[in-house]
């Protein structure tokens, strides 16, 4: 509890320490306008009943308006402002948040345990949704009260004690029940968090347009409505044991209010009718004790509030304490070029499998050389990728440029040597020149932006575009965007790996949504698009392995074959097979 409050301060002084400042002054006021409304209207009272003096009733008269006005004023502005500052505070949060979670080892993102510390993270931030401040409104709240505390005490101070102690057992006794009870709620609450996420997935497939056409024409709209709706069940769940539990707490809340306010006005009223003390004493204490209840209530509340979120707080530093391993080598310089790149008795598997996706790889690739890598489905091809672009690190085994390990390379330099056209692209829903060049969009020439995009072979496409390469790709930020097909999506792909322009180029299946007339576009293109660069082409198309230099051909995560296309058809082994198969549907 005490270091997710730690925690906050600490980002807020050192980032906005104004909001700090604003905070604690609009609490002093908040507390000391009550107390003045509770002492004023004794005195008001007591000289109506006495001496009657107009000038001194209008005197306190007077007062009290002026301390209400301008306290409530400089109350609205400091809150005001506090509210500002926090606005300011988050932008900072989410930006550092955003910036970090660019950098976290790309294995996180696919980890179910990660992807609900997010969901528990976010619980804590927003104090399940009083705002980002939340958990610190309720530490000012806290000392707010305090100070309205101990003015009550000032004035309750001549009462018995017994009355004191009395309602001081009450509400501790009523605040020990409560607590239980936030406990039990927080642990409901983080075991609902995978429902929850996964009912959220299942809510962004019916919205999101990229699944629709799958659920028209499958007509699977309603199996996907009634997973909504079991998902949906099992939270309601939870939220009804929590519902009847906290029921039960309100009930018992309502009975100990019933008790105080008994009390209180029983035992004054004895005070008055022993003459012991007056009206405007019996209004004063009438509201003294009522607010002494309501400041004591509010007061554990705050804890226990401070004291739930608490319980999100380990997820909190789990998420924003992603790790960076892939930051940890030596992160020395890059190699001069040329750059021959080596995979060394490289085995890897999975987080939470037993078996290898790659076992015992050792190939050399030489600057300049082009590679096909083939092999059937779940060979190897993707995870030998994944490895060179540092998405992943060996399990076993090292891969070295120009003899150094790439683990000891600074993570950042290393990837400024490669570029890819993944078989699962994505594009953003930015403009088609900010798809291409990205931060440098700004200052990127429209000029060299069509040169590559024509390349690409995307040319005669781009003039029908109204707005050029500042038409918006997809419809989401403007009307005036376009919808690219599979073939057009994958040949803007092709053109940001080449305005990159990296001596290392992946290319991953980057012909599969283009129609035979643009495949042989694109192969015809192949020696000048990829000339002086390292390549590694990933195709299930083999005829793509003759203009390459090497053909390495993986199975169940092994090398089962090396060397030119001409060499394994005569080598009379898989890769021939599997080439013949192809190759009879041509003929």
């Amino acid at each position: 509890m005490y270091k997710g409050i730690s925690y906050l301060l600490s980002f807020f002084w050192n980032e906005q320490k104004s909001f700090l400042i604003f905070k604690t002054i609009s609490q002093i006021l908040t507390a000391f306008v009550p107390v003045a409304d509770m002492i004023i209207p004794k005195y008001i009272i007591d000289e109506l009943t006495g001496s009657k003096r107009a000038e001194i009733v209008l005197m306190w008269i007077g007062i009290l308006l002026i301390i209400n006005l301008l306290g409530g004023c400089c109350i609205s502005f400091f809150r005001r402002s506090a509210f500002i500052e926090s606005g300011k505070a988050f932008t900072k949060f989410q930006t550092n948040l955003a910036e970090q979670l660019s950098k976290c080892d790309f294995e996180r993102l696919e980890n179910p345990e990660f992807l609900d510390s997010k969901v528990k993270a976010d619980r804590f931030l927003s104090a399940n949704g009083q705002g980002f401040t939340g958990v610190l409104d309720n530490v000012f709240d806290i000392f707010g009260k305090l100070i309205t505390f101990i003015g009550i005490i000032a004035i309750i101070s001549t009462l018995n004690v017994l009355v004191i102690v009395g309602f001081v057992v009450i509400i501790l006794l009523n605040t020990y029940v409560e607590s239980k009870v936030r406990k039990r709620v927080v642990e409901w609450d983080l075991e609902k968090t995978p429902v929850e996420r996964r009912t959220g997935y299942f809510l962004d497939l019916i919205e999101n347009f990229a699944f629709g056409k799958e659920i028209r024409i499958y007509g699977i709209g309603g199996w996907i409505t009634d997973k909504i709706h079991r998902h949906l069940e099992e939270s309601e769940r939870f939220y009804l044991k929590q519902s009847r539990l906290s029921m039960r707490t309100d009930y018992l809340a309502h009975a100990m209010n019933f008790v105080l306010t008994g009390i209180t006005y029983v035992y004054l009223a004895s005070q008055v009718i022993r003459n012991t003390i007056g009206i405007g004493d019996f209004t004063m204490y009438v509201s003294a004790l009522m607010s002494f209840s309501g400041a004591m209530n509010g007061l554990m509340g705050s804890l226990l509030n401070i004291r739930q979120f608490g319980g999100y707080y380990d997820a909190l530093m789990d998420y924003m304490n992603v790790p960076q391993k892939m930051y940890d080598g030596k992160r020395l310089a890059l190699p001069e070029a040329p750059y021959e790149i080596r995979f060394e008795d490289v085995s890897f598997k999975y987080a939470g499998q037993d078996n290898y996706a790659l076992k015992n790889v050792s190939l050399t690739l030489a600057s300049g050389e082009h590679l096909s890598v083939v092999g059937e489905n779940g060979a190897g091809k993707t995870t030998f990728v994944k490895l060179l672009c540092r998405l992943y690190d060996p399990t076993q085994g090292r891969i070295t440029l120009n003899g150094t390990d790439i683990r000891d390379i600074d993570y950042d330099e290393y990837m400024k040597i490669i570029c890819s056209v993944f078989q699962d692209y994505k594009l953003l829903a930015f403009s088609l020149k900010e798809n291409i060049a990205f931060q440098n969009a700004k200052t990127e020439c429209d000029d060299n932006i069509i040169e590559i995009l024509d390349r690409a072979g995307f040319g005669k496409r781009l003039k029908t575009l109204s707005n050029g390469v500042d038409t918006n790709i997809y419809k989401i930020f403007s009307e005036d965007g376009f919808e690219p097909s599979g073939g057009e999506g994958q040949r803007i792909a092709l053109a940001r790996a080449m305005y990159k322009n990296a001596p290392v180029m992946i290319l991953d299946e980057p012909t599969a949504a283009l129609d035979p007339r643009a495949e042989y576009e694109i192969y015809r293109k192949f020696s000048e698009m990829t000339a002086g660069k390292t390549t590694i082409f990933i195709s299930h198309r083999l005829s793509s392995s003759k203009f390459c230099d090497h053909v390495v051909l993986f199975k169940n995560g092994r090398i089962a074959e090396y060397g030119t296309h001409d060499e394994l058809i005569n080598k009379n082994g898989d890769y021939k097979d599997l080439f013949e198969m192809q190759a009879k549907f041509y003929r």
